[in-house]
């Protein structure tokens, strides 16, 4: 091997094509091959670097220096589409929010976790997805004792919703791309008010010419566009977070992302819990069963102590500027 890459043109081309391999992963072509094989960014970027220990070994340094640039040049995409804070907020003494996503097709119908999960929680929030009718009666039985306050669309597709709230709501809002509904809800976290969106992006294996991942994320972005308050949208995505999609979506709509990294042994995270920089999230929890299987997210919000907030303002006593 050592004789093979010892040729400048063996090793030209081998840079060539590892710095194509990491172009492609970071902005994939339009086309569905490549932008699945995208989603492989972690496990690439880990490659790279064993690939970088390889080059050394067999003495060959610029193919060990242009290996560590390309996992450099990936590690640094997938943080700036992570949360980019480098150390979690203090949490200060403002009220606090806990918001938590599941979707129901990870769950066995009535099986322990569930019950582990959502029975014993503390989450101020619950947002499913894929609430069905035999999902429906069980979760309302379970959860209205302690979460007064829901709203539920009942749907035998993919895209019915339920939404479970121990704080009082103070208004519901539905609007929809095509056919699929989000739902919008107002909660006060006894300081602010606060929408949480739950949304759910079509999978790709059902979209079409009329019904598409990016017109749907520009339906979201014109709405969130328009709410004044504090914004937390959750939901199934049903893509990674550094997708060109997801990151549009983030810039058109200057939200943060709650997750601050993903592990090379999870499965690829699909379900995210975007917020406004009017909060600041302060806890963020991958939710697996007994197995270690994938079935949720839960993160926690407190108000941003900063005096741009109107929250902040109206509780020194001053009134939001017009």
């Amino acid at each position: 091997m050592k004789s093979i890459l010892g040729h400048k043109i063996t090793q030209l081309i081998t840079g060539i094509f590892l710095l194509l391999g990491v172009y492609i992963i970071m902005y994939p072509p339009e086309i569905a091959f490549f932008r699945k094989t995208s989603e492989f960014a972690v496990q690439v970027m880990f490659g790279m670097l064993f690939l970088s220990f390889i080059f050394l070994v067999f003495n060959q340094t610029r193919l060990m220096f242009i290996s560590m640039l390309g996992c450099g040049l990936l590690a640094f995409y997938l943080k700036t589409a992570s949360n980019t804070d480098m150390i979690l907020p203090a949490q200060n003494n403002l009220p606090k929010i806990k918001v938590a996503h599941f979707n129901l097709s990870s769950f066995e119908k009535y099986d322990e976790t569930f019950k582990e999960l959502i029975e014993n929680s503390d989450f101020d929030v619950i947002s499913f997805q894929e609430y069905t009718p035999d999902w429906d009666l069980y979760i309302a039985q379970r959860l209205m004792p302690e979460y007064k306050h829901a709203h539920r669309m009942v749907r035998a597709d993919l895209f019915g919703m339920g939404i479970y709230s121990r704080k009082p709501i103070k208004n519901i809002e539905t609007f929809y791309y095509k056919e699929i509904p989000n739902v919008n809800i107002t909660v006060n976290t006894g300081i602010q008010d606060v929408h949480i969106i739950s949304s759910y992006i079509a999978p790709v294996s059902i979209q079409s010419r009329e019904l598409t991942t990016e017109d749907h994320l520009t339906n979201l972005a014109d709405y969130i566009g328009e709410l004044k308050n504090a914004t937390v949208i959750l939901g199934d995505f049903n893509q990674v977070y550094w997708t060109s999609d997801i990151t549009e979506f983030r810039d058109k709509t200057q939200l943060n992302n709650s997750r601050r990294d993903v592990s090379i042994r999870e499965q690829k995270p699909y379900d995210h819990i975007f917020y406004s920089s009017l909060l600041e999230c302060v806890k963020f929890w991958e939710l697996d069963d007994r197995k270690q299987n994938h079935v949720g997210i839960s993160a926690t919000f407190q108000t941003k102590t900063s005096v741009s907030n109107p929250a902040i303002l109206r509780t020194i006593g001053q009134t939001e500027k017009q």
